[in-house]
């Protein structure tokens, strides 16, 4: 049975290196099976316990290697949640999931819109604009609760995924809102905002997936048919302000529109998602990675590089290359990861500050440089793609 988790390989069914394909890895990427896990566990066993906060049990926002500044723990506390699970799926360490289990409750306290009476119950608060709440996080955290009960079987964890994805239909039900605003007691329409449909698709079908309940997926399929409505000719969605494309909006849209089809079969939204990742091979940049941001008339806008979003589009890709066959997208694919390999600050590198701990197997927050940071988000996103690389190569080579 097919399954539309994003948060490990084995979310795909994929076995975590069961078979011993290094040879195969070897060739495709450049490093061995072995040197790869050793990049995973250093990070996880060095550097991430380096990012947590032990007096309010929870991570850090980020670490600043100039000064050695820690920013107090915020919203990273969500995403940080997917490598420790991931982490916990492929060693079956339970302290992976213990940290997770901290780290959205933190989450949950400070982010979660959770008065009874709140017709926005289940929405989260923007981190910075704290009267801002985001259908991009609400669905974000969705996807997290699921992902703990499911490893945990902890039901007050489901009871927190379904009242968040009760928000994501209230969002729907107002235009497909991208945030709702408390201070104004308004819904803001998708021309001021971050148009995050992708992660509200996944979010809908493990929903369906974990409950049983059909009326997730008919959901999931409402927010599809709002996608397919605004993706312009070139195949591009320009999600931010309906003008401009980001990296940051695009790997759970590519997943999204291909796991509707996956759940009902309707080529339209395979089409959709595929004419979307061609539009990122097209412009893939020379070194694997994609630029930032451009706007709805070709124009480039920031040439700057998000390196987490790197692997999290590569990831997408992947799953257009399991459904398809088609080799560009597993070769767009191999060229993001040797991108994002390239990131990881190694020890006797020419990286920048190698000898400093809190640093040392981390990754940069900006390429090119710009504040000195490390975060947790931005790891969670490189982790769990050489996570998704290796499990999905030696799949391949199982086959052959």
């Amino acid at each position: 049975m097919k399954k539309y988790g994003i948060i490990s390989p084995q979310d795909w069914n994929l076995a975590a290196n069961l078979v011993d394909q290094s040879r195969k890895v070897k060739s495709l990427t450049g490093f061995t099976i072995d040197e790869i896990d050793h990049r995973i566990k250093s990070n996880l066993y060095q550097w991430l316990p380096r990012q947590f906060d032990p007096e309010n049990h929870a991570f850090f926002g980020f670490y600043r290697a100039t000064d050695g500044y820690r920013e107090p723990p915020q919203t990273v506390n969500l995403i940080i949640t997917w490598e420790l699970m991931a982490a916990y799926d492929r060693y079956g360490d339970q302290k992976f999931l213990d940290l997770a289990h901290q780290a959205l409750g933190f989450y949950y306290q400070k982010f979660i819109v959770n008065h009874p009476m709140s017709t926005v119950r289940g929405g989260a608060r923007d981190g910075v604009a704290a009267s801002e709440i985001w259908t991009k996080f609400s669905a974000e955290f969705v996807i997290g609760s699921l992902g703990y009960y499911e490893r945990s079987k902890s039901e007050e964890w489901l009871e927190h995924a379904e009242q968040s994805g009760r928000y994501l239909l209230q969002a729907a039900r107002h235009g497909f809102a991208p945030k709702y605003r408390l201070d104004t007691d308004r819904w803001v329409g998708t021309a001021f905002g971050w148009d995050s449909w992708g992660r509200v698709i996944e979010a809908c079908l493990q929903l369906e997936e974990v409950t049983g309940n059909e009326e997730w997926s008919k959901l999931a399929l409402r927010w599809g048919e709002h996608a397919l409505v605004i993706q312009r000719e070139n195949g591009c969605f320009y999600l931010i302000n309906q003008e401009y494309y980001n990296t940051d909006l695009a790997a759970d849209e590519i997943r999204g529109l291909l796991f509707l089809y996956e759940r009902f079969g309707e080529q339209r939204f395979l089409d959709a998602g595929l004419r979307f990742a061609d539009w990122h091979l097209s412009h893939q940049l020379i070194n694997g990675a994609w630029s930032m941001t451009s706007d709805n008339d070709g124009n480039l806008v920031v040439p700057t590089i998000g390196p987490g979003d790197i692997p999290n589009i590569a990831i997408a890709l992947l799953r257009a290359h399991q459904i398809t066959g088609k080799e560009s997208y597993l070769e767009a694919a191999l060229k993001a990861f040797k991108y994002s390999f390239s990131k990881q600050v190694l020890p006797a590198s020419d990286q920048l500050f190698p000898n400093d701990p809190n640093i040392l197997w981390g990754f940069w927050s900006w390429d090119p440089q710009y504040d000195y940071t490390v975060s947790g988000d931005q790891a969670t996103h490189h982790i769990r793609g050489m996570m998704f690389l290796l499990d999905y190569l030696c799949s391949l080579g199982k086959q052959e």
